[in-house]
């Protein structure tokens, strides 16, 4: 008989290694993936910053060209002050480990929603409330 510490100990491991979340590809391909981690994007840039790993949007994941050999998307990482306007802008969308996408033998992080202004679409920032006096 096994004791109840050890499948305890047992099922915890099994179930916090992998998640599986709902994702958004390129605007409109949703899929159930299996994930190492996930949440928000500042969240995730803290804990994995230093480990080797490149933040891209997922509605432009990075791509391969092959006629003209460059990289297409949107990186979300790159210069100090890029990272720090992304980091402010999309710090708290959806981000996760991909285990589909990679640049250049790197592992990839996707960002859930984050180049609406690449498509044109307006951003309007909250407006604060006010209260009336009456």
């Amino acid at each position: 008989m096994e004791s109840r510490k050890k499948r305890r100990k047992r099922s915890k491991r099994l179930t916090s290694s992998r998640y599986k979340i709902r994702v958004r590809y390129k605007y409109h391909y949703y899929r159930w993936i299996n994930t190492r981690d996930y949440g928000s994007f500042k969240d995730i840039y803290e804990k994995y910053k230093d480990k080797g790993y490149t933040y891209w949007c997922a509605d432009l994941p990075p791509e391969f060209s092959n006629q003209d050999g460059t990289w297409t998307g949107y990186r979300l990482d790159g210069d100090k002050t890029h990272t720090a306007s992304t980091l402010k802008r999309y710090g708290r969308h959806k981000s996760w480990i991909d285990p589909q996408y990679k640049f250049e033998g790197k592992p990839v992080i996707l960002v859930y929603n984050a180049a609406c202004l690449q498509k044109g679409i307006p951003y309007y920032p909250p407006k604060s409330k006010k209260t009336k006096i009456r």
